[in-house]
């Protein structure tokens, strides 16, 4: 019953939210009691209630959002492979090279080899899909990207890796009123009893406990964020001082934030990951390699 109500019942709780039962079974050619019953059969199996009934009608619960979206996860599953079975027949490359990638200047590089590489293959699409290590982790884990690129802190023994030659500088963002705006860099013990905004991925890691000298429990962390656009607000209002990648954020010479390197320096390694003995599409095993190339070429022209 669940195999075959996942593409059936996500379509249903889609239209359902959007336009209530009655609207739904319209719009599905069905009755209405059709789908009641095959939604009530499918909350018993599941032995989860999937909808509540209020005075405006219809509301999804949270066991519903969880149905819809990993019934979402497994019909872009079946696309992708479908697509997949037609790219392999064609003598031409084409189809779609899915990427999951974590914010930062380090990716122009990876982009200007997709642009090649589509300059090469022009039937060849990109998706990148963007987040922090365990949202990059994730997308791979479960099939719905086949590439990632993620930095250091990261245990990319569990994949497939190549070390990119592209590392990334940590750095201080913080508001050009506050104290440290005078110095020319910010050391550890600048940053002692100071509200700090640090990424999610450092969570129990020891990657920054080492620069800082201390654990993070120690601390005074206020926030912590996996994309970039809502700790800048966080550190414009006030809130700390955030502790990222330098070149992340596009700051305007006459804002109100600045940035401080980090002494001593901090660096993150960059890394291109596959889960392990996992078959590519053509195009993407294609993109695999010519990515690996383009950074070998690039790493030769940096030591020259």
């Amino acid at each position: 019953m669940v195999e075959k109500a996942v593409g059936y019942g996500y379509k249903n709780i889609g239209f359902i939210i959007d336009r209530g039962v009655q609207k739904a079974a319209e719009s599905l050619h069905l009755t209405q009691p059709n789908i009641s019953r095959a939604l009530k059969a499918l909350e018993e199996e599941l032995n989860a209630q999937l909808f509540v009934r209020t005075a405006r009608g219809v509301e999804i619960t949270e066991e519903g959002e969880l149905l819809r979206m990993r019934a979402e996860e497994i019909l872009s599953l079946v696309d992708k492979t479908k697509a997949e079975f037609v790219d392999s027949k064609g003598s031409e490359l084409s189809g779609e090279v899915r990427i999951a990638a974590g914010e930062s200047e380090g990716m122009r590089n990876v982009i200007r080899a997709m642009s090649l590489f589509k300059a090469i293959h022009p039937k060849v699409e990109f998706s990148v899909t963007s987040g922090n290590s365990a949202n990059v982790a994730y997308q791979l884990n479960v099939g719905l990207s086949d590439l990632g690129i993620v930095f250091d802190p990261f245990d990319v023994s569990k994949y497939e890796y190549t070390r990119l030659p592209w590392k990334e500088d940590w750095c201080v963002y913080l508001r050009k009123d506050d104290p440290l705006a005078e110095e020319p860099f910010v050391t550890p013990q600048m940053l002692r009893d100071r509200p700090l905004i640090l990424s999610a991925q450092t969570r129990g890691a020891g990657f920054l406990k080492s620069w800082l000298g201390r654990s993070l429990e120690e601390l005074n962390v206020v926030a912590h964020f996996t994309l970039i656009n809502t700790p800048k607000l966080m550190v414009e209002e006030g809130l700390g001082l955030m502790i990222s990648f330098d070149n992340l954020i596009d700051l305007d010479p006459n804002g109100p934030l600045m940035v401080k390197p980090l002494s001593p320096k901090l660096h993150s390694a960059t890394y291109l990951i596959r889960k392990k003995e996992k078959v590519l599409s053509r195009a993407a095993q294609a993109f695999h390699e010519y990515l690996k190339d383009y950074a070998l070429s690039a790493e030769a022209a940096q030591n020259n």
